[in-house]
């Protein structure tokens, strides 16, 4: 659901998660915490197109109880605040920030990951959903990315390797996204990577051929759905 003003506040009310997120603006930020606290909401959101300028989030020591925080475009220099959150569910948060300690946010089950090489901890988490964008080191592979098992859908965005190769076994997977990867021409380890998947997408990625689909799909008679490279895979 859109953005929208409700009176002096932004709102965004999210019926998959049964709940509403609030905008924090710089004007007005205690009328907000005091709103988020009274409403009891789940989230926060805050970006400098909606009137959020901080540069720390140390607003959200006040609101220990949220489950999901999403902050983009803004630069933070001091993201500490995110640690009083144990009940944090979902994550988003733009790169131009400090590396974050993902072992100290255990509650955590989706995030959408603009990776950082110092951020810690990943793989301790009890994920479900993780998006990982702009993973784009320059030994252009997934050497070295350490993934929880128990992820459900990983979507990968802007990331730099050719093949999946280097990634870690995920036994759990049954959803797989690979979007807007230029380099990706390969997923022939799929089947060995990814051996519960039922849904697959890959879309924009200029090198990958739909042949590729094609083969997978020989291979996996488990695989319900798959769309390559604007086709569907039969």
């Amino acid at each position: 659901m859109p953005i929208a003003r409700e009176g002096r506040f932004l709102l965004n009310h999210d019926p998959y998660l049964g709940g509403t997120r609030l905008g924090l603006e710089s004007s007005m930020l205690e009328a907000c915490i005091q709103e988020v606290q009274s409403r009891n909401y789940f989230g926060v959101f805050g970006s400098p197109s909606f009137g959020f300028n901080e540069t720390s989030l140390d607003t959200l020591e006040q609101l220990p109880h949220l489950r999901h925080v999403w902050f983009w475009d803004i630069h933070l220099k001091n993201i500490d605040g995110l640690y009083a959150l144990q009940q944090l569910e979902s994550f988003g948060i733009h790169p131009r920030r400090p590396p974050v300690a993902f072992e100290r946010l255990p509650s955590l089950r989706e995030m959408v990951w603009e990776y950082r090489a110092r951020d810690t901890g990943v793989e301790t988490l009890s994920l479900k959903m993780l998006h990982l964008w702009r993973y784009a080191p320059k030994h252009a592979s997934f050497a070295g990315l350490q993934l929880p098992t128990t992820l459900q859908e990983l979507g990968i965005n802007w990331c730099n390797p050719a093949s999946l190769d280097s990634l870690p076994v995920l036994p759990n997977v049954r959803r797989l996204g690979i979007h807007q990867c230029r380099n990706m021409s390969s997923l022939a380890v799929v089947p060995d990577l990814f051996p519960a998947l039922e849904h697959l997408v890959v879309d924009a990625c200029g090198r990958m051929k739909v042949e590729e689909g094609e083969r997978l799909v020989a291979r996996m008679p488990g695989l319900k759905h798959a769309f390559v490279q604007k086709r569907v895979v039969t």
